[in-house]
């Protein structure tokens, strides 16, 4: 069962942000430095296998 939560004092109800897809987002934090690297690092190596689209098809595409 599903009980709304009250706020007292001087914190304020805020509306809840918007966002697309049928479930909410798990996080709005913005990313970590250590999660960019690692990021950047698995992008470097999935690049050989071709599994990035060019940058032409991109922009033809968009």
């Amino acid at each position: 069962m599903w009980f709304p939560v009250t706020m007292q004092g001087s914190q304020q109800r805020q509306p809840p942000q918007r966002h697309h897809g049928i479930t909410s987002p798990i996080s709005l934090a913005a990313p970590k430095e250590t999660e960019c690297l690692l990021t950047q690092k698995l992008v470097e190596t999935l690049k050989p296998f071709g599994v990035f689209e060019e940058e032409e098809k991109l922009q033809r595409r968009i």
